[in-house]
């Protein structure tokens, strides 16, 4: 059985769709009939960056090929956008940025456990379409407001991805149309398996994803409410956090070293946070697991109650240092119980970053600045060196509280997880298994965001010496030849991929052009047309 669902609204037909060329084909889209918001002004999730550019929104790929075609002959850059939840300037441009908002179908094929999505559909409503099928996501980013053509040009993260894998894990094809208008249908077969790998992860910069085909697990009947169970243990040591993180074998397939049965196989949740409280640094590693059914009595985490009414107020109060602390003091102590495990509703715990980003909506309405910054380190992980290795990581995480007691800016949290290796071009997985460690911070004023800058570059320095990287899907604070040579084994590829499918060099933004500014120098600004 295969389901079809298209969300949003149809665009009202512009002036002479009803028409028809000779043998009925459609008369083709002109450029002024495409949505158009000029000298618009956008900005990343974190409130760090800002662009203002002319903001399309095409509705099919026949006006995505005119925009193309405007582009090439006017020389114009163009930069990708569409649920607007970029930490850093992946998503700005201060030319030409187009919208996907309106690729939002959805397709679920029940019987083969696949679904096909277009780029502009949010996980949010993938979500719900699926659990009503009575299937989950196998790895699924944090806020509902994302889309797929944007987290799978992340190759995104999840707390799922400890046993399961990030994103691009569970891609089985997905379709490309390049700056010179051709169609593509990337797979991991031989014929298209270079570019597959590039595009995703590849931030955008290859071509416009238009849709994705995704494996997705069954976990319940269909009509089935389902829940996920979380059971929380307290560690007394970082040596015990990191060493509980890694996933025992009955949570692995066996491709992946593991013993699991694959039929009917379910990734398990498996991560950590860590916080500064009054009484100094706390931390624990969390297990959660999908239950299908009502048996387990609802006792959601604090955090994933995504309509609580106090949990705006919450959020902007930690954005204090010293408020944070107190914050966090409070739910230790009578939030975080951790003899009995916590049972949430399916979205509340998928989607529980949907509280911080209507906190900061509803800031920057008020005009209160609502600055955040999140950065991700690869830290890598040898299974045939597993002490030195955690040792390793353990002095990284020791560095981090070392840094912020200097500072006195101590991070909002920590979170750390395994991830195992992958083949993606700019993953910070490429190759080698890894331990992603994840800073956030809130910043209140300029000063405050320069000092969490300069800690972040330190920290980058640091990460290149262990042999890791920063993940380049949130902020990316580290020089450019830092980044240059962490990512050396896979520059050479992925700059010759993109030279073939976009030889002008139209794809392009701030973010590539401060990340890897060898391989991608600034554009001229051109007049607009």
């Amino acid at each position: 059985m295969v389901a079809r669902f298209v969300s949003g609204s149809p665009r009202r037909a512009g002036r002479g769709a009803g028409l028809a060329y000779v043998g009925g084909a459609p008369a083709p889209p002109r450029l002024e009939e495409i949505p158009r918001r000029p000298l618009c002004r956008l900005q990343g999730y974190g409130g760090q960056h800002h662009s203002c550019g002319d903001l399309y929104t095409p509705s099919s790929i026949e006006e995505l090929r005119v925009l193309f075609r405007m582009a090439r002959r006017t020389g114009r850059r163009i930069t990708f956008r569409a649920g607007a939840q970029s930490f850093d300037g992946q998503a700005l441009n201060d030319d030409i940025v187009i919208s996907m908002t309106s690729f939002t179908s959805i397709e679920i094929d029940e019987e083969r456990a696949r679904m096909t999505v277009g780029a502009g559909a949010t996980w949010g409503a993938i979500a719900r379409e699926l659990a009503a099928r009575g299937f989950v996501p196998y790895t699924v980013v944090s806020t509902s407001h994302a889309t797929a053509g944007g987290t799978v040009s992340g190759d995104c993260l999840s707390r799922f991805s400890g046993t399961g894998g990030k994103e691009g894990h569970y891609v089985e094809r997905l379709t490309l149309l390049t700056l010179d208008g051709q169609l593509l249908s990337l797979s991991r077969d031989e014929r298209t398996s270079a570019l597959f790998h590039a595009v995703i992860g590849g931030l955008g910069y290859l071509g416009a994803v238009i849709d994705v085909t995704y494996r997705v697990a069954r976990v319940a009947p269909a009509g089935t409410p389902i829940r996920v169970v979380t059971e929380a243990t307290r560690c007394a040591s970082l040596e015990e956090l990191t060493a509980m993180l890694l996933p025992r074998a009955e949570q692995l397939l066996p491709s992946e070293g593991g013993r699991a049965v694959e039929d009917g196989w379910i990734p398990e949740a498996l991560f950590s946070i860590a916080f500064h409280t009054l009484d100094g640094s706390k931390s624990m590693v969390l297990r959660s697991r999908y239950v299908a059914g009502t048996a387990h009595e609802l006792r959601p985490l604090l955090n994933h109650r995504r309509s609580y009414p106090l949990r705006v107020p919450i959020e902007w109060l930690m954005r204090a240092a010293v408020v944070s602390r107190g914050v966090w003091t409070i739910i230790d102590r009578f939030v975080f119980d951790v003899s009995r495990p916590h049972v949430d509703e399916l979205m509340g715990f998928l989607f529980f970053m949907d509280g911080n980003v209507l906190a900061n909506r509803i800031g920057q309405a008020l005009g209160v600045p609502m600055i955040t910054v999140q950065q991700t380190f690869m830290i890598p992980y040898d299974p045939g060196a597993p002490e030195e290795s955690l040792g390793r990581l353990v002095g990284f995480l020791n560095r981090i509280d070392e840094i912020a007691t200097r500072d006195g800016i101590p991070p909002l949290l920590l979170d750390v997880l395994h991830i195992q290796g992958d083949r993606f071009l700019l993953s910070a997985n490429h190759g080698t298994d890894g331990f992603a460690v994840t800073v956030a911070f809130a910043g209140s004023d300029e000063d405050s965001v320069c000092r969490i800058r300069l800690r972040l570059t330190e920290l980058s320095a640091h990460t290149l010496t262990l042999g890791g990287r920063v993940y380049l899907v949130k902020n990316v604070h580290a020089t450019a030849e830092h980044l240059q040579a962490m990512y050396a084994h896979a520059l050479p590829e992925f700059v010759r991929l993109k030279e073939l499918v976009d030889p002008d060099g139209l794809l392009r933004n701030e973010f590539l052009e401060r990340v890897f500014p060898a391989h991608f120098g600034p554009a001229p600004r051109l007049a607009r047309t």
